[in-house]
C-alpha cells in the first residue's frame, strides 16, 4: 500500500505568545498554587488520600466496644466508647451508645454512691448526644432510661424522684413525636409508668413496645421488668428469656431471671414446682457468676436464695465468697452479718455488722483483712442491716454498753425515710430487752 500526503518538514521557528495565551497560563499557574496551598493547610482533601484517622479510629473503637457489650464486658465496652468520642466527639451517635451502656453498667455496681456517680456520667453522655443532635430519635429514648434509673430513692427524695420521672415521661413523648413507632422509646417509657406507680398503662405500652421491636433486648428486658412489677413472674420470665436469647452474655439479665424463678419457687403450693424454680434461679445466678467471676453481686444473690431456704451453711459460704472478691465494701459484710444473724450465729453477726454499719480497722475484722473499712450509709437497701445489728446489740445489752450502743441505732433508723411500722415493732423489741436489762441491773 502506497500512503501518498504532504510531506513533514520540520521547523525550528516557535509559535508565537499571544496576550491572551499569556494571560491564560499565568491563571492556571496561579489556580494550580492556590490548591496546593489549600491542599497543605487541610482546607480541601485529595480524593487519592486515605480517609481521614480520627473517624477511622472512632469507627474502630466503636465495633469494640459492641463486641465487649455482647460479650457482656460492659467496663470494657465503656473504655471503647470513650475512646471513640475522644477522637470524634462530634458524633451523636456514640455519645447515645455510650450513655446506654453506661445506665446498664450501673445495675452491677453494689454502692448506692457508684451507682449515683455512673448514672450522673451517662446524663452528661445522653446530653451531649442531643446537644449535637436534638431529633436524633434514638438519643431520646435512651435519655428516658437513663432519667429512669437515676430517679433513686437511694440518692434522692421522693420528690425530687417524682419530678425526675415527670422529665423522662416528656422525654418520651419528645421521642415518639419525633419518630412515632420507636421501639425503645415506647419499652422505656413503659418503664417510667411502672415507676410511677401506673401499672395498667405500663403493661399496655410495654406489650406495644415488644410487638414493634421483636428483635430487640432492651424492649424485652424492659417488658420483662414491666410484667415483673406487676406479679406477672411467669411472662416475665419469657421476656427475660427473649432478651437472653438476643444477648446471652449480659449478667445482669441473669440476675432478673433468676430473681423471677426464686419468687415462683417461693411462692409455690407444692415441694416440685418450687424446688423446680428454685434449682432455675440458682442456675440463672451461677451463669451470671460465670460470665463475670469478679462480681459479688451473683453469689449474694445465690446466698439470698439458700438463706431464704434455711440452708445457712450454703448461703454463708456464697457470702463469703463474694466478700472475698471485693472486701473494702461494707455491703457485703451487711449481708453476711444478716446471714449470720438468720443463721443464730449472734457472736459472729455482731462483729460481722459492726464493721458493716460502723466500720472497722483490720485488726477488728475477722472475716477478710483490709486496713480501714468504712461504714454502710444508711439506704433502703441497708435498712434491714441496721435494725438487723441494733437487734443483736439489744440481745447482747449487757456487754460492752451494748444498750447505748443499739439507742443510737434506733435513734438513726427513726429520723431516717426507711421508718415504717415494720422496723418500728422491731426496734420497740430491741428497747423491751434493754429495759428489762437496765431494771436488774444495779446503779453504780
Amino acid at each position: 500500500m502506497q500512503l501518498k500526503g504532504r510531506r513533514f518538514e520540520p521547523t525550528t521557528e516557535p509559535s508565537r505568545l499571544t496576550v491572551g495565551r499569556t494571560a491564560a497560563y499565568a491563571a492556571a499557574i496561579l489556580i494550580c498554587l492556590g490548591i496546593f496551598k489549600l491542599l497543605d493547610n487541610g482546607t480541601i482533601r485529595s480524593p487519592f488520600a486515605p480517609a481521614p484517622t480520627p473517624t477511622r479510629m472512632a469507627l474502630s473503637y466503636a465495633e469494640e466496644g459492641r463486641a465487649f457489650f455482647a460479650a457482656g464486658i460492659l467496663t470494657k465496652a465503656i473504655d471503647a466508647y470513650q475512646k471513640a468520642v475522644a477522637v470524634d466527639p462530634d458524633n451523636h451517635g456514640l455519645w447515645a451508645e455510650l450513655a446506654r451502656i453506661q445506665t446498664y453498667s450501673s445495675e452491677l455496681m453494689l454502692s448506692a454512691d457508684q451507682k449515683q456517680v455512673r448514672l450522673e456520667e451517662a446524663l452528661v453522655s445522653i446530653n451531649t448526644s442531643i446537644d449535637l443532635n436534638g431529633d436524633y430519635a434514638t438519643a431520646r429514648a435512651i435519655k428516658i432510661l437513663v432519667l429512669d434509673w437515676y430517679a433513686n430513692s437511694e440518692w434522692m427524695n421522693e420528690q425530687t424522684r417524682m419530678e425526675t420521672l415527670v422529665e423522662a415521661l416528656q422525654e418520651s413523648a419528645r421521642a415518639l413525636s419525633l419518630d412515632p413507632g420507636n421501639a425503645l422509646a415506647l419499652a422505656f417509657k413503659a418503664e417510667v409508668l411502672v415507676d410511677q406507680a401506673n401499672w395498667s398503662a405500663a403493661l399496655d405500652v410495654g406489650a406495644q413496645a415488644a410487638q414493634l421491636g421483636p428483635e430487640i433486648m432492651d424492649v424485652h428486658r424492659a417488658y420483662a421488668y414491666v410484667l415483673e412489677s406487676n406479679g406477672y413472674y411467669s411472662r416475665a420470665i419469657e421476656e427475660y428469656l427473649e432478651a437472653i436469647r438476643l444477648n446471652t452474655n449480659l449478667p445482669f439479665l441473669y440476675i432478673r431471671l433468676g430473681a423471677n424463678y426464686r419468687k415462683l419457687g417461693e411462692t409455690a403450693t407444692d415441694t416440685a414446682t418450687r424446688d423446680w424454680n428454685i434449682n432455675k434461679a440458682l442456675e440463672s445466678f451461677a451463669r451470671a457468676a460465670d460470665l463475670n467471676p469478679a462480681d459479688p453481686i451473683p453469689y449474694l444473690s445465690i446466698a439470698q436464695t439458700y438463706s431464704n431456704q434455711g440452708d445457712f451453711f450454703a448461703a454463708e459460704r456464697n457470702a463469703q465468697k463474694a466478700l472475698s472478691l471485693d472486701n473494702t465494701d461494707a455491703y457485703l459484710y451487711g449481708r453476711l452479718g444478716v446471714i449470720y444473724y438468720k443463721a443464730k450465729n449472734y457472736e459472729t453477726a455482731i462483729k460481722v455488722l459492726k464493721c458493716a454499719v460502723r466500720g472497722c480497722l483490720a485488726e477488728e475484722n475477722e472475716e477478710q483483712q483490709v486496713d480501714v473499712l468504712e461504714p454502710l450509709p444508711l439506704a433502703y437497701n441497708t435498712v434491714d442491716v441496721y435494725y438487723i445489728y441494733g437487734s443483736v446489740l439489744s440481745f447482747y445489752g449487757e456487754d460492752d454498753n451494748n444498750c447505748a450502743k443499739a439507742a443510737e441505732i434506733f435513734a438513726e433508723l427513726r429520723a431516717s425515710p426507711y421508718f415504717d411500722e415494720t422496723v418500728d415493732s422491731i426496734i420497740r423489741e430491741g428497747e423491751v430487752l434493754c429495759a428489762a436489762i437496765a431494771r436488774r441491773t444495779p446503779a453504780p
